[in-house]
């Protein structure tokens, strides 16, 4: 079968422009009709032209390319095996972050419901490292390492607060920050926990959403523990453990910057 130039750019959906390049770079060669000298290209041209845009899906370069086009089976085996292993880490790695964006959705949906209130339920196990303490910046150097870890090793880190119990109790609300990773995944994304990480252990928590001012002002007592502060005096509980708060999302409202967090305050009965 013989394809003039513009036939074979329209079945195969490109410009001639395209056809002239990939016969430029080598990948397929025109011949002319002995009877109208017009230049035309077969079927095994088809076939290379489809075959090379395969491969530049697969991500392969045109040098690759172009090196392949010379390689026979054993050769091209460990090109093939080596980027089917870049795949199964980018989906690995999609994977986890849509978990991540998952959960995101999920407990912005939770910020966005106008009916919220507290409500009670076991919170998740955490492993985190602080990076903050009030108004001290925390900067060891193997703490800065481990907090670079949490950062980059995990697409699922997440920034929290914590306010630690003893702090709570004497009505002195000293915040801390860093950042967290669930428990579960730590062996997943090789990071390992030292004399700079904690725990936070699952436990039986009352669950609310702050809203809190990112610049300005900011009551923490009022802001952030008022609503589950409340509840827990009038349905006769108290505060178990240090309170956590996973930040959910920064916004804009009514022309200012706000931070959404998910409050959990462990509880018992008194």
């Amino acid at each position: 079968m013989k394809f003039k130039i513009s036939e074979l750019a329209t079945l195969l959906n490109v410009s001639t422009n395209t056809i002239r390049r990939y016969e430029k770079m080598g990948y397929i060669t025109s011949k002319r009709s002995e009877n109208s000298n017009y230049r035309y290209f077969s079927d095994d041209d088809l076939s290379t032209f489809v075959h090379v845009r395969l491969l530049r899906k697969y991500g392969f370069t045109h040098p690759e390319i172009g090196q392949m086009k010379t390689s026979d089976i054993p050769e091209l085996l460990p090109v093939y095996d080596k980027l089917l292993r870049q795949f199964d880490d980018q989906i690995s790695y999609l994977t986890n972050l849509r978990h991540r964006l998952k959960d995101d959705l999920v407990l912005m949906k939770k910020a966005n419901d106008d009916e919220q209130s507290c409500y009670i339920r076991d919170c998740v196990s955490f492993s985190y490292v602080l990076y903050q303490s009030g108004d001290r910046i925390l900067m060891e150097p193997k703490r800065v390492k481990t907090i670079q870890d949490y950062l980059y090793l995990s697409p699922e880190v997440q920034r929290i607060y914590l306010i630690r119990k003893e702090d709570a109790a004497n009505d002195r609300i000293i915040l801390n920050a860093g950042w967290a990773i669930k428990t579960a995944l730590l062996d997943r994304y090789q990071i390992y926990e030292n004399e700079y990480t904690e725990r936070y252990e699952k436990r039986k928590s009352l669950i609310s959403v702050a809203k809190v001012p990112v610049n300005g002002e900011k009551n923490l007592k009022e802001d952030l523990l008022k609503e589950p502060f409340q509840y827990m005096q009038e349905h006769n509980l108290k505060l178990n453990g240090d309170i956590i708060g996973v930040v959910i999302a920064n916004v804009f409202e009514a022309n200012r910057e706000v931070q959404y967090i998910l409050i959990g305050v462990p509880i018992e009965e008194m």
